[in-house]
């Protein structure tokens, strides 16, 4: 049996960069932690079977590459915890 895990996949309105973020074991800590961590960046719930971050990263920009069609959105590097954490004090700071 396989065990699936939570995450978080944002979209930044300002730069378009794509943010992944461990979001837990269930929807709602991940829903929760989503909203705390984003201050209203909307965002999307996303489970997948793993919770290594590059394992989950490169699930991500499969799917990327599936839904685009396009090497070059799919390969595009993908923000995670500490780059949220970075862009929030950027926006308190405007």
């Amino acid at each position: 049996m396989r065990d699936w895990y939570y995450w978080i996949t944002a979209i930044d309105t300002d730069t378009g960069k794509p943010y992944l973020i461990a979001g837990g074991r269930t929807e709602a800590d991940a829903n929760q932690k989503g909203l705390e961590m984003l201050g209203g960046i909307d965002f999307q719930i996303k489970r997948l079977p793993t919770r290594n971050l590059a394992r989950a990263s490169s699930l991500l920009k499969g799917d990327r590459l599936e839904r685009t069609q396009s090497l070059h959105k799919a390969a595009e590097r993908i923000g995670h915890e500490r780059s949220i954490e970075r862009l929030g004090r950027r926006r308190r700071t405007q």
